[in-house]
């Protein structure tokens, strides 16, 4: 009886810690690169976001990544706050390093949102 207890409680601390987390967003933007322009866009990548994302409250973290043996990268963002993404892809320090990124570009990016709804 006592184990089923301890059981009991567990799983009461474990729901209200889950519960009481912060909702967080994915924001994935994938693109079709010009033939052979993964390294240089990858370079461009990591010379300009760390800093344009430094005073940024609501973000989290950045992955780059590649399709293997395909000319598509895919950047995936968590943000604390959709709106604040928003609100962040809207400014003009963000749409002017856009239009860099945009030179290597074969068509539009595509970015779509998620809403975290587990994470282990």
């Amino acid at each position: 009886m006592k184990g089923l207890l301890i059981i009991a409680v567990l799983c009461l601390f474990i729901s209200c810690a889950e519960n009481s987390k912060m909702d967080t967003y994915i924001v994935e933007t994938s693109v079709n690169l010009q033939k052979g322009k993964t390294k240089e866009v990858l370079e461009l990548f990591k010379s300009t976001n760390p800093q344009l994302v430094s005073n940024e409250e609501d973000w989290i973290k950045a992955s780059f990544s590649s399709v293997e043996g395909k000319d598509i990268i895919i950047v995936r963002a968590e943000w604390k706050s959709k709106k604040s993404y928003l609100k962040f892809s809207n400014s003009k320090e963000f749409k002017d390093t856009m239009k860099e990124f945009g030179r290597y570009f074969k068509g539009k990016p595509k970015v779509t949102f998620s809403k975290v709804l587990f994470e282990m």
